[in-house]
C-alpha cells in the first residue's frame, strides 16, 4: 500500500474530500465582524442579541467579548439561530460556542469565548451546532446569537469580536 499523500478532511481518513477544503487547507482570508450595542433595560430574560450572519460552512476561529457589569446578566449563551424564524426565534444550538457566561460584574477588556478542543479545530459550523450538512445547506445561512436566559433589567454595553473563514 503506498503512503498517503492527499488533503485531508476534518477526522481524517484515506477517503477523499467531499467538500471544499481550501480553507482548511490552503489557506482563506479571515473575516472579522466587530459588534457593539447597547441591552436595553427592557431587554429581558430569554432575549436573543444576533450580531453576525455566517454560512454553516465557516469555521469560527475565536469570539471574543467584552461587557459592562449588567446586573442580572447571569446567564448569557452563545451559539446559533435559524435566520428564516427570526420573529420565533428557532435555535440551531444556542450555546455551541459558549454555555452559562457570568458577565454581571462586567468583563472590561474582550474575553475569548471560543475555545475549541482538539477534536472541533477547523471544523464547520454545523458542525459544532450538532447539525447534519443536508440540514446545513436547507437552512443557508446560521445567525451568531447571544441569548440572554436571565437578562435582568439593567442598562450596559455588549461589545464583542467574531472570527472565521469560508
Amino acid at each position: 500500500m503506498a503512503a498517503y499523500n492527499d488533503f485531508v478532511t476534518q477526522n481524517a481518513s484515506s477517503v477523499k474530500a467531499n467538500v471544499d477544503v481550501s480553507a482548511r487547507s490552503v489557506g482563506a482570508p479571515v473575516k472579522k465582524v466587530a459588534f457593539s450595542f447597547e441591552k436595553a433595560a427592557g431587554d429581558i430574560n430569554g432575549s436573543i442579541w444576533r450580531v453576525a450572519r455566517i454560512s454553516p460552512f465557516a469555521k469560527i476561529l475565536s469570539f471574543k467579548l467584552a461587557t459592562d457589569a449588567i446586573a442580572g446578566l447571569t446567564d448569557l449563551d452563545i451559539g446559533f439561530y435559524k435566520v428564516s424564524d427570526v420573529s420565533v426565534a428557532t435555535a440551531i444550538d444556542k450555546d455551541c460556542i459558549k454555555d452559562g457566561l457570568d458577565p454581571h460584574t462586567g468583563q472590561t477588556a474582550l474575553v475569548e469565548m471560543y475555545v475549541p478542543d482538539l477534536a472541533n479545530i477547523g471544523k464547520e459550523a454545523y458542525l459544532i451546532a450538532g447539525v447534519t450538512a443536508a440540514d446545513a445547506k436547507k437552512y443557508g445561512a446560521f445567525d451568531v446569537a447571544l441569548t440572554g436566559n436571565t437578562a435582568g433589567t439593567a442598562t450596559g454595553t455588549i461589545a464583542g469580536i467574531l472570527e472565521y473563514v469560508e
